[in-house]
């Protein structure tokens, strides 16, 4: 079974490192089994980021958002955590809903 995920860059946090923080995305993905539906980047006049972001992925069946750090996720972290968990390579936070622990369907 494929476990699916969504990116997330934040491009007010990357500033010029945004293709390092695009890797650091699809290579934790890669390196933990994940197949990356999408990257999803959030500028600072990004209509309704946090629907954005969870709507996306809903929409793609992901059980995770992966960030390349935790600054990427601060804003939002509570309600993507409602739908999936939150990934960055040193912090994970889990799916709070107990009809989505397992991922979403």
């Amino acid at each position: 079974m494929t476990v699916k995920a969504i990116g997330l860059l934040l491009l007010d946090v990357s500033g010029p490192h945004r293709l390092r923080d695009e890797r650091v995305i699809t290579e934790f993905a890669n390196q933990h089994g994940y197949t990356l539906m999408r990257l999803i980047t959030i500028a600072h006049d990004t209509f309704m980021p946090t629907v954005l972001i969870v709507t996306t992925a809903h929409n793609s069946g992901a059980s995770a958002v992966i960030a390349p750090s935790a600054d990427h996720i601060k804003h939002n972290a509570r309600a993507i955590a409602v739908v999936c968990n939150l990934i960055t390579p040193t912090h994970h936070i889990p799916c709070t809903s107990p009809d989505l622990q397992g991922g979403m369907s």
